[in-house]
């Protein structure tokens, strides 16, 4: 996969287009796909996942920021959603959070702040740049890093 194959820009003007973003990668998803959120607070990452839980059939409403929990895994979709938030955590720290059991659950991984843990990152995850332009304006790098993640980036596309 070339680096040009790899990548694709996205522009949100609104949070439901956001959300709307993330509903066409959790309809696309699978057993075992991982989604690493990238981007500073306010960023959007949050609402993303609330559109990927609604790909997956969880109730969008139960997804707020697990940052005092880290791990909030919702069971009531097609697949289950683990939504780790590792902003608390210092580099290092990310094995014993449920990392691995969130991993090698079946279901579908988002984990916001992933810098915290990027030598644990799988090698095929679809990594979401998030910048904020202002207001709910938001350009949003989709990088597919295997072939699972293209999957994802593709369906993602409008």
């Amino acid at each position: 996969m070339t680096p040009a194959d790899s990548a694709a820009t996205i522009h949100t003007r609104a949070t439901d287009e956001t959300e709307a973003l993330g509903e066409r990668i959790g309809c696309a998803a699978e057993a075992g796909d991982v989604v690493a959120l990238w981007g500073e607070l306010g960023s959007g990452k949050t609402t993303l996942v609330r559109g990927i839980a609604r790909g997956l059939g969880v109730p969008e409403h139960a997804v707020t920021s697990p940052t005092f929990v880290i791990v909030h895994e919702h069971d009531d979709g097609r697949l289950p959603l683990f939504h780790i938030d590792l902003y608390r955590l210092a580099p290092g720290d990310t094995p014993s959070t449920g990392w691995d059991e969130a991993l090698s659950s079946g279901g579908v991984t988002a984990i916001e702040w992933p810098d915290r843990v990027a030598r644990w990152l799988p090698p095929d995850r679809l990594d979401v740049r998030l910048l904020s332009r202002g207001g709910d304006e938001r350009e949003i790098l989709l990088e597919a890093t295997g072939p699972r993640s293209a999957r994802l980036r593709e369906a993602a596309q409008p």
